[in-house]
């Protein structure tokens, strides 16, 4: 079996209403779709995020056709099941000519996305042609179902406290036991009394989560820490900036009690290798859809077994759910319950896996036993590669 073409779309949908995170103003979803076609008649499906196609239009579709016309001949002609040689082509690309094809040093972000879509893809047709899920190919499933947990709370222009209550209402009506909220668009005064208000709407039973999304100084991450352990915090994610980890999560971790997850911004696996070997996580998140695809995502869970440090999902539980199963710390999954969050996850799939009372079932169908909707692409997407 050979790939004979690659088909890539740049799908976006503006949201119904802007949110925003402590540093960022979310208007539209964007996603990198690879369509992977064989010889043999199989078509492997593969997805691609990451931070630079947050509000990206024309420039982003742009980058993103620039990247995949230039690795295509990395990938066209190959067996898929070198999938591993394949994401060493490509990942080398981020520093070094192959095979006659220019290093991309400066595009390594959009790179690493490309190749997640495209690894992705590689392993929804081994799936495919062995009849099998792609959890089967990563170990076999540990586990039959994984618990997901809703992210909200976004902030919003004139939110007021009863849309936090009817937010909070439509996920515990969904079934969900965990929730996240994000933090550090207020001062750490006021966004622990925003917290503070969200765990009376959902009782002391909900597992609830923080996400900062980066946005603090350590010294403001630590005043906010402290003044929202009182209303009993799960984790706190992604407090400050990815350029000092290293030292302000070591720090931060000595001076609150709440349990630190971080992760989903790193590209490769040698930056969630820092992260598990050092333990500076309590809980490490991954992204395979702008990491470098499950490839990256198998390297690092056996750092997490060997640290015995749980791992958790950024985004796509359709995707994640195959490899959080197979994974010995495989913990749990992130997932949008409101459709105005990511229009995406709710129109692109035929039959997309369901949340049921807070948990994912485990698909049965080969590969990632995915379907695209073709009037969505169509709606939404532009073919560009």
């Amino acid at each position: 079996m050979r790939v004979t073409k690659l088909d890539t779309y740049f799908l976006s949908i503006p949201l119904p209403q802007p949110v925003r995170t402590s540093t960022n103003t979310i208007r539209q979803v964007s996603e990198v779709i690879v369509k992977l076609t064989t010889d043999s008649g199989l078509v492997g499906i593969g997805e691609g995020h990451g931070p630079f196609l947050f509000n990206q239009g024309p420039a982003g579709m742009q980058a993103v056709n620039e990247i995949i016309q230039r690795i295509t001949p990395l990938v066209v002609g190959e067996d898929p099941f070198n999938s591993e040689r394949i994401w060493q082509d490509i990942f080398a690309l981020t520093y070094r000519a192959v095979r006659g094809i220019p290093p991309l040093a400066r595009q390594q972000r959009q790179l690493v996305t490309a190749l997640s879509a495209i690894d992705i893809a590689l392993w929804d047709l081994k799936g495919k042609a062995v009849e099998r899920p792609v959890y089967a190919l990563l170990g076999g499933a540990l586990r039959d179902k994984i618990p997901a947990y809703a992210t909200g709370f976004y902030y919003r222009d004139h939110e007021q406290p009863a849309d936090l209550e009817r937010e909070a209402a439509l996920y515990m009506e969904k079934g969900y036991r965990t929730m996240k909220v994000k933090v550090g668009g207020l001062t750490p005064k006021a966004d622990a009394e925003r917290v503070r208000f969200i765990r009376q709407c959902v009782g002391d039973d909900m597992a609830l989560m923080l996400d900062a999304n980066q946005g603090w100084d350590l010294p403001t991450a630590i005043e906010a820490a402290q003044r929202c352990e009182a209303s009993n915090i799960f984790w706190l994610e992604d407090p400050m900036p990815w350029y000092d980890e290293r030292h302000t999560l070591r720090r931060l971790k000595a001076a609150t009690s709440i349990p630190l997850a971080a992760g989903e911004t790193e590209y490769s696996p040698f930056g969630l290798r820092t992260l598990l070997m050092e333990g500076l996580v309590d809980y490490v998140i991954i992204d395979s859809t702008w990491a470098g695809g499950l490839t990256t995502w198998r390297k690092a869970a056996v750092m997490a077994e060997m640290q015995q440090i749980p791992m958790a999902a950024h985004h796509d539980p359709q995707i994640h759910v195959h490899a959080l199963a197979a994974s010995p710390t495989g913990f749990i999954l992130e997932s949008f319950a409101d459709p105005s969050r990511d229009p995406l996850w709710f129109e692109l799939f035929k039959e997309r896996p369901e949340i049921v009372d807070g948990s994912m079932s485990l698909p049965e169908a080969p590969g990632f036993g995915l379907e695209l909707r073709e009037d969505t692409l169509e709606k939404y997407g532009v073919k560009i590669g």
